[in-house]
């Protein structure tokens, strides 16, 4: 075990396995490499300040950022196992796995390589990877804590205005319809609104345009007589109002001679309410890991994820048994994301084994389909939560 400082060996990782800026080569070592029992590869591995390297003989790499393991321990007292967020595929394999088996290598007399059979090998690595993972997920949280603090003082300059320029030149609009429209009690009849990507638009008349940013959009909700009503982050001082504004309200203008002009109603309501969602979704604070009412709402969306249509009938049974295990585990579990990964993890792994082993073609699609939703849910909360 060489501690490897200095120019010419970070030039050499750089080269093979393109090294990200201010990355930096910390150890390196050789070993045997294996998912499965069956087939194991004999590699370098390279430790750096941002991820874990692995190379085999092949030229082939494994890139694994620290955000991405769940988990460090040492197995049988001889294997280093490594254990990730979510299923991946290792060099150019086909099967994915959430586990990374490392046995220590060394030289016999006479050359080649065998076995090390050596306790202190896998607790050393398991040290020291740990102490690399616990520093970049402090430098991660530490980034995020500072960027909240510049966008909360970016948003608090952003308001509701007034203005005489409605569109510019290369602005993106996403949709755009006439609507009746009111600021509290400030009412505009047959107003064209224009939604882009990062604001709204109202063309009160020629040369007169109220306008809307969505970092400002705090709440918004469906009233008794089908007005969406948006409520404003703190209140809002516009030139041309008396008062202080604190919320908009829009409503659709129904055509003459239309059909089921309440399922039309309905389905504007849903449109607007998932696209009002959408937008203000990127300014919600995230802390470094999913909230629980986020997770919640999640686990209860992903029994109606698209991917499940997509699948047989069996697998469809496989899919809707696992997305109701995991909710109601998540009932028991939710006060420690760690623990209930755990759970999910270990239910991936079993429906794989399962599915490989199972004779019957309806029970294996079964599986298949488990092993799929619960591969969704450890995706989704990999990608909410990069510091824990």
């Amino acid at each position: 075990m060489h501690i490897l400082l200095g120019e010419k060996h970070n030039r050499i990782i750089a080269m093979s396995s393109n090294c990200q800026e201010g990355e930096k080569l910390l150890k390196k070592g050789v070993a045997a490499v294996f998912f499965t029992p069956k087939t194991r590869f004999i590699t370098k591995f390279y430790i750096t300040n941002f991820r874990l390297i692995i190379k085999n003989q092949k030229q082939q790499y494994i890139k694994l950022s620290y955000e991405h393991i769940h988990e460090i321990y040492v197995e049988n007292e001889r294997y280093l196992c490594i254990r990730c967020n979510t299923p991946m595929r290792f060099f150019n394999g086909k099967e994915e796995y959430v586990r990374i088996f490392m046995h220590g290598l060394k030289r016999k007399e006479g050359g080649g390589l065998t076995l090390l059979d050596d306790s202190k090998w896998p607790k050393y690595w398991k040290k020291f990877i740990n102490i690399q993972i616990n520093q970049y997920q402090s430098e991660i949280a530490r980034k995020k804590h500072q960027m909240q603090e510049e966008e909360e003082d970016l948003f608090l300059i952003e308001g509701v205005v007034r203005s005489k320029e409605g569109l510019d030149q290369f602005e993106i609009v996403k949709t755009r319809e006439r609507l009746n429209l009111w600021f509290d009690d400030f009412y505009y009849e047959n107003c064209m609104l224009y939604a882009t990507n990062n604001r709204l638009i109202i063309k009160i008349k020629s040369g007169d345009f109220v306008i809307v940013p969505y970092s400002v959009i705090y709440t918004f909700q469906t009233d008794k007589d089908y007005k969406i009503t948006i409520n404003f982050s703190f209140p809002q001082v516009v030139e041309g109002f008396d008062n202080e504004i604190s919320k908009m309200s829009i409503k659709r203008i129904p055509k003459d001679g239309e059909d089921y002009p309440a399922k039309i109603q309905e389905r504007w309501i849903e449109e607007w309410n998932e696209f009002f969602k959408k937008v203000t979704s990127q300014f919600q604070e995230h802390k470094g890991a999913v909230s629980r009412d986020e997770m919640l709402e999640m686990l209860i969306e992903m029994k109606h994820s698209p991917t499940k249509y997509t699948l047989s009938t069996y697998a469809k049974q496989g899919w809707d048994r696992a997305c109701g295990l995991a909710l109601e585990r998540f009932g028991y579990d939710s006060a420690d994301l760690f623990i209930y990964m755990n759970f999910v993890l270990k239910e991936y792994e079993e429906m794989k084994t399962r599915s490989m082993a199972e004779p019957d073609p309806a029970r294996q699609e079964a599986y298949r389909g488990s092993e799929m939703a619960y591969s969704s849910i450890l995706a989704y909360i990999n990608h909410h939560t990069k510091a824990r």
